[in-house]
């Protein structure tokens, strides 16, 4: 794995009641981040010798430097005060709030440049120095970064790694998901479970996704707008058939695939 790039930090207000996200926005333009896993470690020992040895998740230290810190970043990540005007008011009793981080990295994959997009379930960070300069014969930039803390959500996730992608569009795609920025439509609902059967079935399909179209196909191979049936009315399973099906909608990232296997004995 050769890392070569960094774009698109994202960040948004996590919910540790829902496991939500919420107030979702790109902090700037990434210069470097880093994520450093921590390990609660330890040994057992008998015999004169080590028979055992536990290596647990503790925390990961997470740094984000970016070329500035938007407004909004003041009262999402540290629980500051924003005026209606824009104006930022900090208070001693204000504390830093957990929130999701995602970052898309470049990689070069068997000689290939691919994407792929990185989520932290939840961080807190710390503010940084914020440091000023006179500019003098040469001009000198001064950048904000980040330190924090990324720990595990209830169900014991910290991290999620997406598929590789061709552009850095599909894997900011991926992490809009992710941080609520982007809906994702629901897979389909077959009404007519898989299984093996002596006659034919009847399936329908439903979506909970409002304002959705659902395409799917029986030939094997992933359904999409440009690949699939519209789905209109009830389909007739007659034989052995693999139904696949996805939910679609201009405003959002398609659903996961449902995938259903009729067994159709006669």
């Amino acid at each position: 794995m050769a890392n070569f790039g960094l774009s698109k930090p994202w960040i948004a207000k996590y919910n540790p009641t829902t496991n939500n996200y919420s107030n979702a926005f790109k902090c700037g333009n990434a210069i470097n981040t880093a994520v450093t896993p921590n390990f609660n470690e330890a040994g057992l020992f008998g015999d004169n010798r080590q028979v055992e040895n536990v290596v647990e998740f503790k925390n990961a230290n997470v740094s984000l430097g970016v070329d500035r810190m938007p407004v909004i970043a003041a009262s999402v990540m540290f629980g500051h005060t924003v005026t209606e005007e824009g104006g930022e008011i900090s208070k001693a009793s204000d504390s830093a709030n957990y929130v999701g981080y995602g970052f898309i990295t470049s990689e070069m994959v068997d000689g290939v440049k691919r994407h792929r997009a990185c989520f932290l379930y939840k961080v807190q960070f710390k503010e940084g120095e914020e440091a000023y300069e006179t500019k003098g014969d040469s001009i000198v930039f001064k950048t904000p970064t980040l330190s924090g803390t990324a720990m595990s959500i209830e169900t014991g996730e910290w991290r999620d790694k997406s598929p590789y992608f061709d552009t850095e569009d599909g894997a900011d795609q991926w992490l809009q998901v992710k941080v609520g920025a982007k809906e994702q439509c629901d897979i389909p609902v077959a009404s007519v479970t898989a299984g093996t059967y002596t006659v034919a079935q009847v399936v329908e399909l439903t979506t909970t996704t409002k304002d959705a179209q659902i395409y799917y196909t029986t030939n094997g191979t992933t359904p999409s707008k440009e690949n699939g049936t519209l789905y209109t009315e009830a389909i007739d399973i007659a034989e052995t058939t693999g139904l696949r099906a996805v939910t679609v909608k201009d405003s959002a990232e398609n659903s996961g695939v449902m995938v259903e296997e009729y067994f159709i004995t006669k």
